[in-house]
């Protein structure tokens, strides 16, 4: 299994998962699902290591952008219950930075300060952006926030210096990338490649 002993955590964001098949997890050990040849079993091991396969893919394909000095957001559109989980995980790399994901129907909302996570959940990406913006008083051209006297740095400069340098021709190998990456996942991630 991809996701280990934290099975349990990963089936619980399936979009299949259900009160019978959380009744039925408590009462196998990771260790037992790993070996299990029973049909239940299998399909449980198989909804866990999707929904870590979609994490893991999420995590490294969803690019996000700057909206003024403390907002970050990028595009994603999950086929489980994962967005949550995703938004705290950039959150976490970004201390102090607010982070938004979401698509035109649902948004996650997260901030990551002294340790402690706080969440919110929108009905979609521009609108969580837009009630953000307007309560953060950011202005278009990259204003500092009113009175936190931030230097004004340019976010997508930065972000493009970063994935520029770990950008490498020799490695260019789409027929691989599209194997491995498969097209649901790329509109997922917000990735409109051909």
């Amino acid at each position: 299994m991809r996701c280990g002993s934290n099975y349990s955590f990963y089936l619980s964001l399936h979009r299949e998962f259900n009160e019978r098949l959380a009744a039925r997890v408590v009462l196998i050990r990771p260790e037992d699902l790993e070996i299990s040849l029973k049909r239940e079993d299998i399909r449980i091991r198989k909804m866990a290591d999707d929904v870590a396969g979609e994490v893991h893919r999420m995590k490294a394909f969803v690019r996000l952008s700057s909206l003024g000095p403390n907002i970050l957001y990028g595009f994603m559109k999950p086929r489980h219950r994962i967005g949550e989980h995703v938004c705290e995980h950039f959150a976490r790399r970004n201390e102090g930075i607010i982070v938004v994901l979401g698509n035109g129907r649902e948004s996650w909302i997260c901030l990551c300060r002294d340790g402690r996570i706080w969440r919110e959940r929108g009905s979609g990406l521009e609108e969580s952006l837009g009630r953000l913006k307007s309560a953060l008083n950011v202005e278009e051209g990259g204003q500092d926030l009113a009175g936190a006297g931030l230097k004004r740095i340019n976010l997508d400069r930065l972000w493009q210096a970063y994935y520029d340098s770990q950008y490498c021709p020799e490695r260019k190998n789409l027929a691989a990338f599209n194997r491995h990456m498969p097209r649901r996942d790329q509109e997922a991630a917000g990735m409109r490649l051909v």
